[in-house]
């Protein structure tokens, strides 16, 4: 049972990291609250459009050594 209640702890904390991670990275952006161009609001429906596979923002970080 304490291993249980122990885990479970280590697990929200993980998960409030992720959250407040997220937050600092979103006030950090320098373009938050700036509205999108008609130009990038084009590309991004085209892009949802479209059938191609996208990659995640961890496999990105990942792949760029950035996480």
């Amino acid at each position: 049972m304490h291993i249980r209640t122990n885990s479970k702890s280590v697990v929200m904390n993980e998960i409030k990291a992720l959250i407040a991670g997220m937050i600092f990275e979103v006030l950090n952006d320098p373009d938050f609250g700036l509205e999108l161009s008609e130009k990038a609001k084009s590309r991004l429906r085209r892009a949802r459009m479209q059938k191609t596979k996208t990659v995640p923002l961890f496999e990105i970080k990942k792949r760029y050594a950035l996480a």
